[in-house]
Parts: structure tokens; sequence; C-alpha cells
């Protein structure tokens, strides 16, 4: 019989399959860390590649290509077009984000576009202790802002209170606010805009706040990585591992008797094929050695003749 052949035992069974899946678990999460890793690398250079470029207009732009890309635009705000995105922080701050359409144009012909004009505190917006909440409107008539560009978000499902969004799309955006409002406006950007700092209406009390510019750190994704894919090998090395130690404890079980609990010699042990001519025991022996004893009773004759 093979030495190994309890390796075909339920428990080993059992043992090898849950170290398979646990190594196809830790593969799977190494990789997930490796996309998040690549995507903050190419955000990363996104940012550095955009955020000191001259300002340009919108005509020049793509939401989805020129992401931060400072874009200046003339024209209007729309009255009461102003809508809160909720279920955000920022710098660890609960917050609301404040949004409102503008009205500018593109190629001599106008074009609506979502502007957000920054952040205020969530209790300012909600008020607190008796104080009424407040958000400053936009400002009125024509100004020239200046923006960065943003691609629009992923719809969400969830229905906001009036005056609420969840998501910043064109068409949650047109969902959110009256038909009257919305019905002769012209056609949408696909993106949006976020103010950059010291833009018309900032300085009034309360105004929204610029967002800061945001992080180019890439996190721990790479060591996540590298530490999940040592698990994963890992867990397929403990099979072998515990096997052989498994094997080399078998092989001292012969006919259901544990020869380690017997005080052999290392010549027995070598004729039984336990003890290598090289090899040190592996075991703890019972008892002294016969060169220990010898050595004993030396010691007390000597003893004796003295």
């Amino acid at each position: 019989m093979s030495k190994y052949s309890f390796l075909a035992s339920p428990r080993w069974i059992g043992l090898i399959i849950l170290m398979i899946l646990a190594s196809i678990v830790c593969y799977f999460l190494g990789e997930w860390q490796m996309g998040r890793y690549h995507e903050k690398v190419a955000a990363a250079e996104q940012i550095k590649g955009t955020w000191h470029q001259p300002t340009t207009t919108i005509e020049q732009v793509e939401a989805d290509e020129d992401e931060w890309q400072l874009v200046e635009m003339t024209g209007e705000f729309v009255p009461d077009s102003q809508l809160l995105l909720r279920g955000r922080s920022v710098s660890g701050s609960a917050a609301y984000q404040v949004i409102n359409l503008f009205v500018t144009e593109s190629n001599g012909e106008p074009i609506t576009v979502i502007v957000d004009r920054g952040w205020i505190p969530r209790v300012q917006a909600d008020g607190d202790a008796g104080v009424e909440g407040f958000v400053p409107e936009a400002p009125t008539g024509e100004v020239t802002i200046q923006a960065r560009t943003r691609p629009s978000e992923e719809p969400h499902d969830r229905v906001p209170a009036e005056g609420y969004l969840y998501t910043v799309t064109p068409e949650k955006v047109v969902e959110a606010l009256p038909d009257s409002m919305t019905a002769g406006l012209p056609e949408f950007f696909d993106g949006r805009f976020e103010l950059s700092a010291d833009q018309p209406g900032s300085n009034a009390a309360g105004a929204p706040q610029p967002y800061p510019k945001p992080s180019t750190s890439l996190g721990s994704h790479l060591a996540y990585t590298w530490e999940w894919r040592f698990f994963a090998v890992a867990a397929l090395a403990v099979v072998p591992i515990l096997a052989r130690r498994e094997s080399k404890e078998n092989s001292w079980v012969v006919d259901g008797v544990d020869l380690s609990e017997l005080d052999l010699t290392d010549e027995e042990l070598r004729d039984l094929g336990l003890l290598k001519e090289t090899e040190r025991p592996s075991r703890r022996r019972s008892g002294p050695t016969d060169e220990e004893i010898e050595d004993s009773i030396l010691d007390e004759a000597g003893s004796i003749g003295h």
C-alpha cells in the first residue's frame, strides 16, 4: 500500500477540496485588488494630466475623456433649478452637493449643462436646534464661470424626495425638476461640471464650498494583491506539507503498533527503515541511551573508588 494512500480518505479529500476553494477565492480577491489598483493608477494619471492644463472652452471637451479639465463658460443659471445631491460626504463631513442648471453656448448653439456649485454641511441645509436650514440660490443674470469637467454618474433607481437627487445624470436631473422648467431647455451636455474656487456667488453667506483637489494616492491595493496571491499559493501548499508530516508519522505505525513508543536502538530503527545511516533519530526517546547508562555506571564506580 502506498504511504500516501490516506489521501483517498474522506477527511483528506475534504481538506484538499477546501484548500483548492480557498486558493481560488484568494486568487480572485487578488485580481479584484489588482483591478482597483489599475483604476487608481488611471485616475491619478488623468488628474495629473489635466489638472494644470490651460483653461479651455466647452466645445473642446468630452466628459469621459477630459475629466478634470478646467472649462470657462458664459451664460445664466436657470432660476429655481437648484437640487441637493444626497448621500455624500466631503473630507469626512456629512454634506449635500448643490446642483444647478446653467445655459451657455457651444459652437454658437445654446446648450444646457449641469453645474455642481460645491458642497454645504448637511446641518446647514436641514437646520438644527430651531435654526432654519438654508442654501443660497445661484447668482442671477449673465455670469462667467470656471468649472472642471466630470462624467455623468451611474443612474440610481432609488426615488428621491422632492428637491433632491441620489445621482447626477441629465435624465435624473430632468426627472427631479418640474416639466414646465425643463420643457423649453436646450439640449443637455453629456456630463457635468464642478465649480472651482472664487466663482460668482461664492462670497455669499453660506455659499457652497469648493471641493478639495482629488487625491492621487494609489493606496495599498498592490500590496493587498500580492498578499492575496501569497495566500492562494499557501492554501495549496498546506496539503503536501500536512500529507508529508502524516506520512512520516504513519511510518512509525506497524500492524497497529506505534514504534515511537518503544525503546528501540538506533540500529533497530535503521533495520526497520525508520532511520537512515546519516540521519539522527526524529523522535524523543523515552529513557536514557546505552551510552548514557554506561557513563552513569562509570561515574558511580569512580565515586566509590574515591
